[in-house]
């Protein structure tokens, strides 16, 4: 990709001037003593970051490559490879080349953002282009989406998966804009084993949607709507559909079968901004038919509705705001139960100078799960946090204070569960390039009529011995009803040249338990940084 950027460049300016190469690398080696039985990290490892920048004609071209021991062909890919280029980002495109039109051009691993019910930061492994050449907008991305991985005893598999997505229409998806998209997502049958045990089936899914914005009043009042409709095929590998209404050319292209499914799914949200006034407001609904591979993260069979007012005094040295929030699923009564979830919320915060800045707010919410037999859940939340800093002596002081109330009521008194917590943090910084750091917080936790305690302690000093040196050491301790865990650790990056710098970091803990198992644990790390 790199040297399609650069023929492109080439072609585009013929007197393209100096080229410039600059980035950073960075190498990182892990081991422990492999005793902790709660983490997942293995006993080894290593990560290796490189980040050149390559800046022709002015226009910059990032490569962003990650790699590491950690990966593994029975999950999704950790490694990734991405280079792009936004050439009209830069002052020499603005000079009426055609690079003017090309908003950003990319391929290898990333995660592109078309629109809500399409393309919505879902992986894809591939090429993206995006073109806005005056009032025109052209995108499209596409690759694979993930890879296969065989099915074993404890993991049914995943199926390779490609995905492709164009938007195009008027104007820029940042100001007023009609804009099309299609996405099209569909799993490689054959792509992984199968035997007489096989518990998934290979998917095809299409979706279309019309998005719209609109900025005006200078920026002050935005508006944005989408509405899509989805195709989404279970099994592709199930008997066609046998009507004689549906032309076979459309089946054929579609893909279309008996456990085809269709959806639709629309959004709209409007903001206003008025001297120290900020309105907003959202509703979205997702049909229970309604499937998007590239949004994985969505939630289909509800509505939500969500609207908030800000409001700012004096300068923005006071602040209040309130929110509504309301979601329920099952609209069809295609399930057992329905989820209904009422949320509100206050807060407030004052921020003068040379006096404590102080921030309160409190957010009770209330869901009910409505079957043959009605549940509900009542959730309040009350936080306050202060922070203050001051010179005393000569000595630079930050304190910041945290208070919160969680409650959980369920109905039944077993099922109840609350926590309240204190934070105490305090930082001092000297003359001399030493900063010390202590924190002390105490956790109350109640679990139907059982309470449980919790204190923890931690202190930490960092000496800056240099620009570019700096070691830190601290230790922390927590015991609480039935445990305690003692840890200490240190770390330091160390110059070895202008360009270079190596970093070393080690960590010990020790953890008891009445009820758990205890462990001893011993982590070593060892990194080097090259700048250039």
């Amino acid at each position: 990709m790199k040297t399609t950027v650069v023929l492109l460049i080439l072609l585009a300016c013929p007197s393209m001037g100096e080229i410039e190469f600059s980035g950073s690398s960075s190498f990182f080696y892990n081991t422990s003593s492999g005793s902790n039985p709660w983490s997942e990290l293995p006993v080894e490892f290593w990560r290796w970051r490189v980040n050149p920048v390559f800046t022709v004609a002015g226009i910059p071209i990032l490569a962003d490559v990650f790699l590491s021991s950690e990966e593994s062909l029975q999950r999704q890919n950790m490694n990734r490879v991405y280079i792009s280029s936004s050439p009209s980002a830069s002052s020499r495109s603005r000079e009426g080349s055609i690079l003017s039109w090309i908003s950003s051009i990319g391929i290898g691993a990333s995660n592109p953002y078309f629109s809500t019910f399409t393309l919505n930061s879902a992986y894809v492994s591939g090429a993206n282009l995006a073109l806005n050449p005056g009032n025109f907008y052209f995108a499209a991305a596409g690759g694979r989406n993930r890879r296969g991985i065989q099915p074993d005893s404890a993991n049914c598999g995943e199926y390779e998966r490609n995905m492709y997505a164009i938007k195009t229409g008027l104007g820029s998806p940042y100001g007023n804009h009609l804009h099309l998209g299609i996405l099209y997502g569909k799993d490689i049958s054959g792509s992984i084993e199968q035997d007489s045990t096989f518990r998934i089936t290979p998917s095809e899914n299409w979706v279309t949607s019309l998005d719209y914005g609109a900025v005006m009043f200078d920026g002050r009042f935005r508006v944005e709507a989408e509405i899509a409709g989805s195709m989404f095929t279970r099994d592709t590998e199930s008997p066609e559909i046998e009507v004689d209404d549906i032309p076979q050319w459309l089946q054929n292209f579609s893909g279309a079968n008996i456990s085809s499914a269709l959806g639709w799914a629309s959004e709209l949200s409007s903001s206003l901004r008025f001297s120290e006034y900020l309105l907003s407001a959202s509703v979205n609904r997702v049909g229970p038919g309604f499937e998007s591979m590239g949004a994985p993260y969505l939630r289909n069979d509800e509505i939500s509705f969500e609207t908030r007012a800000d409001r700012y005094f004096m300068d923005r040295r006071i602040s209040t705001g309130v929110w509504y929030r309301r979601k329920t699923d099952n609209l069809l009564k295609t399930k057992n139960s329905t989820l209904f979830v009422n949320s509100y919320g206050i807060r407030t915060g004052f921020n003068f100078n040379h006096l404590p800045s102080f921030y309160i707010s409190y957010s009770p919410s209330f869901s009910e799960t409505v079957d043959s037999s009605t549940a509900s859940v009542k959730t309040s939340l009350i936080s306050l946090s202060a922070n203050y800093r001051t010179t005393i002596a000569d000595l630079d002081l930050n304190s910041a204070a945290a208070f919160s109330i969680h409650d959980n009521s369920a109905g039944a008194g077993n099922s109840n569960y609350s926590s309240t917590s204190i934070v105490l943090r305090e930082t001092l910084s000297f003359q001399f390039p030493l900063v010390l750091t202590g924190c002390i917080s105490t956790r109350r936790t109640r679990t139907g009529n059982y309470p449980a305690w919790k204190y923890t302690g931690d202190l930490r000093a960092t000496w800056y011995t240099s620009r570019s040196l700096a070691l830190s050491l601290g230790g922390n301790y927590s015991v609480g009803d039935g445990d305690k865990k003692t840890g200490f650790l240190l770390s330091g990056g160390f110059p070895i040249s202008d360009h270079f710098m190596a970093n070393l970091s080690g960590e010990y803990i020790n953890y008891s338990s009445e009820t758990k198992e205890d462990y001893t644990n011993t982590t070593g790390g060892s990194g080097i940084t090259l700048v250039w």
